[in-house]
């Protein structure tokens, strides 16, 4: 536990409050009538460093083949030029139409962008089986196939 700078107190809730000029942290007690700089809870001090701590298990999706037609598709049903889904979704045209020609895989950002701006789905899971298939294949790979 923490002790207050001014009183010695073992402290929950430190103040940080400035005493001509002097940041010092404090108790509830001692804070009283003081300009408060900043506060903290301890016990939610430890919640947020365990939520720093333990980090998200994001669930692996890859982009979906022909993403670039289902793109094209979906921008063209809706009567939307490149030029006007670029300005929507505040990205440069030339991007898109790399992306949409499958000559750029779009960023996550990106995909979020276009899938909310045309209403697709652009990210699949991918199957635990899928990824042991495509480690066997890379295993198996010759150098030939690499060299194109």
């Amino acid at each position: 536990m923490e002790e207050c700078e001014l009183c010695g107190e073992n402290i929950d809730s430190v103040y940080g409050i400035n005493v001509e000029g002097v940041e010092l942290r404090v108790c509830s007690s001692c804070a009283k009538g003081k300009r408060i700089v900043y506060r903290e809870d301890k016990r939610s001090m430890k919640r947020e460093i365990a939520k720093k701590q333990a980090k998200p298990r994001r669930e692996e999706v890859e982009i979906v083949d022909n993403y670039g037609l289902k793109i094209r598709k979906a921008r063209e049903s809706m009567k939307l030029p490149l030029k006007v889904l670029a300005e929507l979704i505040n990205e440069k045209e030339s991007l898109l139409a790399r992306v949409e020609s499958e000559g750029t895989l779009p960023s996550e950002v990106l995909t979020r962008k276009l899938e909310k701006a045309l209403s697709i789905k652009l990210e699949q899971q991918v199957v635990e089986q899928e990824r042991a298939q495509r480690r066997d294949k890379k295993e198996n790979a010759t150098l030939g196939e690499f060299v194109g």
